[in-house]
């Protein structure tokens, strides 16, 4: 039979094994750190605490006739990006009934929004200017969108959600021609429909409702400053919503929707005769026609058209895209090519110089210039003397060079506005044009950098080579003062020769 051994020591105390005594420091070290698990998320936790607080600002009251679905936790937006969160939503007795109340917290960064004049409104699927708005809550959660009041505006934390998203005028301050139309009826117009002037928008209508005495309906709408030149003393404007329908024999139902947005919201369309009469001011009275006689969609008069960023009544330049291609090397060619826009004078066309010069590096000195649909060959058009350098950087294509083209390009027939032009002698606001189907660009004053050339453009500003060549006005008075250059180690405003 095998013994147990003794585990006793000599003095009779009971003797721990080796491997238990070795094993009891490190168990009792682990047991301690154990405790400092629940203190290090304690301490995270204040952490997050704390730095929350210090994220929060002021929390604001909204006021909304119809919470639309929003709650707890949806995002408080502003350009598109959130600025706060909704915190409680609760339905209050108001003076003249329910009213839904939004508690809103804003961001820290966020609390200067937080002033008399800042809108308010619950974004959600609706018809709105051009199309349908809000559609991003169709599949996620409801958010409010706010616009910001005046800056300088005292603090306020009180504010009345508007019932449905503002017009696109109401949030830039626009400060366009306002008219007014009448009809015999509404034709299914709401506020929003747009109005076009062959077929480009130029305004919409602000409102819908009955005269003071209810023989007729009145639509009060408003032009776009960068457009109000276009309506006259002898403009006239139709109804252009709606769905139509027609049957015949040989092709069956035929439906013409012009659009969603018309059909549901309604759209006008206008024009002007070539004997248009003086611009009109606010206030003016039109008549609202159901149909267009055949003539008004054929009339094309010379009228000013500007932009909104520009004072009213200042035309903007008539612009021409121009490439100029060739072919390099003489083993392995390669063919290069360089595009800029084209300043139209009355005498041809002025812009860029590596735009209108023959390249050195051109294959047996041959380039073409492609402009106003046609091409022509570099090389003759120097020879000739039909391009000459005009200085700062700048070369002037003469108009006889241009042949037929220079029918489509030339300055509008007599009456139309011209555009005038200045020095820019220091620097100022300016506003860069192209051509009218794309937005301008705006430069500060604090952009601009005189040097010997001209003004150099401050390399934070996103010019890409597609500016080469555009216009440059002055936002103070509209007047043309130079061309801009676009270059690999800049962009320079040069003066317009």
């Amino acid at each position: 039979m095998r013994e147990t051994p003794d585990l006793e020591s000599p003095g009779g105390e009971a003797e721990a094994p080796a491997a238990l005594i070795e094993d009891a420091p490190a168990t009792r070290g682990l047991t301690g750190l154990i405790w400092l698990v629940p203190l290090a998320a304690a301490g995270l936790s204040i952490g997050f605490a704390l730095r929350a607080l210090q994220q929060r600002g002021p929390t604001v009251l909204i006021r909304a006739e119809h919470g639309h679905g929003i709650g707890r936790g949806d995002a408080v937006r502003y350009l598109g990006t959130q600025v706060g969160e909704v915190r409680r939503v609760s339905i209050e007795e108001a003076a003249d009934g329910d009213e839904v109340q939004i508690e809103v917290l804003l961001r820290k960064d966020a609390a200067g929004l937080a002033r008399a004049g800042t809108l308010f409104w619950i974004v959600r699927p609706q018809l709105s200017l051009d199309a349908v708005s809000g559609l991003e809550t169709i599949i996620g959660a409801q958010y409010i969108s706010l616009h910001p009041g005046p800056d300088g505006s005292p603090r306020n934390l009180d504010f009345t959600a508007l019932s449905v998203a503002p017009l696109e005028d109401e949030l830039s301050g626009s400060q366009g021609l306002e008219i007014v139309l009448e009809a015999p009826v509404r034709f299914g117009l709401q506020a929003g429909a747009g109005i076009a002037y062959r077929g480009v928008r130029i305004g919409s209508v602000i409102s819908v409702g009955l005269a003071s005495d209810a023989s007729s309906v009145e639509i009060r709408a408003r032009i776009r400053r960068a457009y109000a030149q276009l309506v006259r003393e002898r403009s006239v404007f139709w109804e252009t919503g709606g769905v139509e329908f027609g049957v015949s024999l040989t092709s069956g139902l035929q439906l013409d929707l012009d659009s969603m947005r018309t059909a549901l919201i309604g759209g006008i369309s206008m024009a002007t005769p070539i004997d248009a009469g003086a611009a009109v001011t606010a206030g003016t009275r039109f008549v609202l026609a159901a149909d267009p006689e055949p003539e008004w969609e054929r009339w094309a008069p010379a009228l000013p058209v500007g932009n909104d960023l520009l004072p009213v009544g200042s035309a903007l330049p008539r612009m021409a895209r121009a490439t100029l291609s060739w072919s390099e090397g003489r083993v392995l060619s390669r063919g290069s090519a360089r595009a800029g826009w084209l300043l139209v004078t009355e005498s041809g066309l002025v812009g860029p110089s590596d735009v209108l010069r023959l390249p050195p590096a051109a294959r047996d000195g041959q380039a073409r210039l492609a402009v106003a649909g046609r091409t022509f060959s570099m090389a003759e058009l120097e020879a000739e003397g039909r391009v000459r350098d005009a200085g700062g950087g700048l070369r002037s294509l003469s108009s006889a060079s241009l042949g037929d083209a220079w029918a489509d390009l030339r300055l509008e027939q007599a009456g139309a506005a011209r555009v005038e032009q200045r020095e820019l002698r220091a620097p100022e606001d300016l506003i860069v044009v192209r051509d009218g189907g794309r937005a301008p660009l705006a430069i500060s004053s604090s952009r601009l950098s005189e040097q010997e050339a001209g003004m150099a453009v401050d390399a934070s500003i996103p010019l890409t080579a597609d500016w080469h060549g555009a216009a440059v006005m002055a936002r103070s008075d509209g007047r043309l003062v130079g061309v801009l250059l676009v270059a690999a180690d800049g962009a320079t405003v040069v003066p317009a020769p």
